[in-house]
């Protein structure tokens, strides 16, 4: 009588133990590619954030030297009207 009510509770409960190593093992093996997965994500969305920094880098460089042309062209006006007015105010008798 207790061979026929022990047997099937050891059965049951090593059948249990064995279905919950294998869920363990499952479980973990989901939780690892569910990290990768979540890493992946974070490193292509930073990815996309250096490369629309790396545009704007280039684009900010961009309108530095162009800034920097222009102001080397008004530097070159400004120092020809200098001139100019140097001349017009010795055409006029004045010095500076």
């Amino acid at each position: 009588m207790i061979d026929q009510l022990l047997i099937p509770v050891l059965v049951t409960f090593f059948t249990a133990l064995i279905t919950w190593g294998f869920a363990r093992a499952k479980n973990k093996r989901d939780l690892k590619a569910q990290d990768i997965e979540n890493e992946t994500k974070a490193a292509k969305y930073y990815q996309g954030l250096l490369d629309d920094m790396s545009v704007r880098l280039d684009k900010a460089i961009t309108e530095l030297m162009e800034s920097e042309e222009r102001h080397r062209t008004l530097m070159e006006v400004n120092r020809q009207l200098v001139v100019e007015l140097q001349k017009f105010k010795q055409l006029n008798g004045k010095t500076l």
